[in-house]
């Protein structure tokens, strides 16, 4: 089911106002950026998912299904950049307050139904497959933007980089949030759509479609690594 819908976001696109133009894929000054692939998020036995599982089966069937086709996605992104000695950014969610209230109000609000886990619990860490090599900066957030309260802007600049390949979960939630931020100020950027997940098929779509028609460029897998490549010499 989930890899029957490979450019499923293309359908529809030539109905909507094209609002922003082309950009070449240049690995110049190219980030990849990883979104939330953490235990808390990202793993059946932990956090989120494992509540999510207890209340609501289909929901989170099928994004336990995406999650098994974007790690091994991720994971491959992950070895093209460092084989290719190109910068890796993480952004990964969680309260610094050991009480959580560092966090959005209104996430507060819901913190005994839906936990939320601090930098030093291990639901925070990135999952094994994807962890961070020596080198690549792991950047805490208590907000769904990696951008908003953070230094990863001023990181990326002070690096030189223009150019932002985002990944993760959840698409229309930290992912998106991330993107539209980055958008905001000034990079451009590309969404991977077979390396992010959400819990419904539709808003997956939506959001990859919103984002080819109002942001940037979306892309899959091994079209940018194909892409990147040719560039790169291999």
């Amino acid at each position: 089911m989930v890899e029957g819908i490979k450019k499923a976001w293309q359908e529809g696109l030539d109905k909507i106002p094209q609002a922003v133009g082309e950009f070449p894929v240049d690995p110049a000054n190219m980030a990849l950026l990883v979104i939330d692939m953490q235990y808390y998020v990202a793993h059946p036995d932990y956090g989120v998912l494992k509540n999510y599982i207890e209340t609501n089966s289909e929901a989170a069937q099928y994004y336990k299904d995406r999650l098994d086709v974007i790690i091994p996605n991720c994971a491959k992104l992950l070895d093209f950049f460092r084989k290719h000695r190109m910068r890796i950014f993480y952004g990964a969610f969680g309260a610094s307050l050991l009480d959580g209230k560092d966090l959005h109000p209104l996430r507060q609000m819901r913190l005994k139904e839906v936990p939320a886990f601090t930098t030093e619990d291990f639901e925070f860490k990135i999952l094994e497959e994807l962890k961070p090599q020596r080198g690549e900066l792991v950047i805490p957030k208590s907000t769904r933007s990696a951008f908003s309260g953070t230094s990863l802007d001023h990181r990326m600049r002070m690096a030189g980089i223009d150019t932002i390949v985002v990944v993760g979960v959840a698409t229309d939630v930290c992912v998106s949030s991330t993107a539209r931020g980055a958008w905001d100020l000034g990079y451009k950027v590309i969404m991977i759509d077979d390396a992010t997940a959400t819990f419904t098929l539709e808003d997956q779509i939506y959001t990859m479609r919103n984002w080819a028609a109002f942001f940037g460029k979306v892309m899959d897998t091994d079209e940018l690594i194909e892409e990147l490549a040719q560039k790169l010499g291999g």
